[in-house]
């Protein structure tokens, strides 16, 4: 009997980039770019520095560029490097079903793979789709419940997103990427108790070793080693054991509904559960000193999340829902940038922000994200906002984000990795493409 795991390798490995809905390879590479501009933004974090130190003194074969530095590393540590970079900042893209955010992991597992591969651009971008695909239908299949338990979502679903991505990116066939989703599996492993008392490297450690793990499971493959074919599906699979999940959601509409087409490119630098009361406050432009008060009722997710009045340090800033708010209500970007100085006029505004549990809003979680915001005017004057879904970031957008984060790392080779990503699948060979994310092989170029 053929299992849903297995199914859904088949798809992956035989996704042919012809058959693919042109709207959906443009998203692909939207995403490729906004992970690549995540990442460059990443890199000079004092947690990144660190542990890409540590990584570097390990040494070993420089086979991949790590995005932005002049510096190359063996393929899984590449992968590692790169997915920290683009997780540390939480600016990645997210896949609402879980929550999780894939592209760290997909992207710098397909890259590292394709560099050490030298694969084509249309490998490349069936690369991508499949590792999207992969991960954000494990995380549909283990469901809201998985998070709610404790399970970062990213780090448990990350392995299987990264093997595809990187299997696929190496030629593999289905029964060599299933071998590698069995070796990927016993990686799938990552607690939320870093919201608690942890800090954003947590999280992004999460995505990383998910990178890694993957590009490591498709190189076994490749020799002929194998993990479990149930490790997914199985008695003690991942789903059963981590959620009693059935596996239904790793194949529901295979080939007719997307998973990945519902994944969002973030407009703002701040947690994804921000991102609907941030839209709709900027939306209605409040002048912030006639505002009285504002009440956000929010999903208890959301709530257990980013209910944070008095945030102790940058990266439970990033996460607070009165932060985001306050810098809404200014009128302000919310960049990576913003969070590096949090002003007394932004900390003042943020006290006027509460934020309390809706048991009502909670039955429509997952599927829909919704918020109702309450702003109490001065005089006595009451708006109300209803925010159903956070918004992503459209295709200029995109292109305006991915030039304010990667230029200031890649120069005018951003412009250059732009016009080259447009015609991803009529490059025969993808490493004029990968040769630009190190600037010093760029200049060589």
């Amino acid at each position: 009997m053929t299992t849903g795991s297995e199914t859904l390798v088949r798809f992956l490995a035989a996704i042919d980039i012809d058959r693919v809905d042109p709207t959906l390879l443009r998203k692909a590479k939207d995403h490729l770019l906004d992970t690549i501009a995540v990442a460059c933004a990443g890199i000079s974090q004092p947690q990144a520095r660190a542990a890409t130190a540590v990584v570097q003194r390990w040494g070993g074969t420089p086979e991949a560029s790590v995005i932005g530095l002049r510096l190359r590393l063996p393929a899984p540590k590449t992968a590692f490097v790169n997915a920290l970079h683009a997780r540390i900042h939480t600016f990645d893209d997210t896949h609402e079903i879980g929550p999780i955010h894939p592209g760290a992991a997909v992207v710098a597992a397909a890259l590292a793979a394709a560099e050490t591969s030298a694969c084509s651009g249309r490998a490349l971008l069936a690369a991508l789709i499949a590792g999207y695909e992969a991960a954000t239908r494990v995380s549909v299949a283990l469901g809201a419940p998985h998070y709610a338990s404790g399970f970062q979502t990213t780090a448990t679903c990350a392995p299987f997103g990264a093997a595809a991505a990187a299997a696929r990116a190496r030629g593999l066939d289905a029964a060599r990427t299933t071998a590698a989703f069995g070796l990927a599996g016993q990686a799938a492993v990552g607690l939320r108790q870093y919201q608690i008392d942890g800090s954003m490297l947590d999280t992004a450690l999460g995505g990383a070793r998910g990178a890694e793990a993957g590009v490591v499971a498709a190189e076994m493959a490749a020799q002929g080693l194998a993990g479990p074919g149930g490790i997914l599906d199985g008695r003690w699979g991942m789903l059963r054991v981590m959620n009693g999940a059935a596996p239904e959601g790793l194949v529901d509409d295979l080939g007719k509904r997307w998973e990945f087409a519902a994944t969002a490119i973030k407009p703002y630098a701040s947690c994804r559960f921000t991102h609907g009361p941030v839209a709709a406050i900027a939306a209605a432009k409040f002048d912030p000193g006639r505002v009285e008060a504002i009440e956000i009722a929010a999903f208890r997710a959301s709530v257990e999340v980013s209910d944070r009045p008095a945030p102790r340090d940058r990266a439970e800033a990033i996460l607070s829902h009165q932060i985001a708010a306050a810098l809404a209500l200014q009128g302000r970007s919310i960049l990576p940038s913003t969070y590096d100085a949090i002003d007394a006029e932004t900390l003042a505004l943020s006290r006027r922000v509460a934020v309390r549990h809706d048991a009502a809003l909670d039955a429509a979680y997952p599927a829909r994200w919704p918020h109702r915001i309450t702003v109490s005017m001065k005089g006595g004057a009451r708006v109300t906002l209803d925010s159903d879904r956070p918004p992503s970031a459209d295709h200029e957008a995109t292109l305006a984000k991915f030039r304010t984060l990667a230029t200031p790392m890649l120069g005018a080779n951003a412009d250059q990795m732009i016009s080259l990503v447009d015609r991803l699948e009529s490059l025969p060979d993808a490493r004029p493409l990968l040769q630009l994310l190190s600037p010093q092989r760029a200049e060589a170029a």
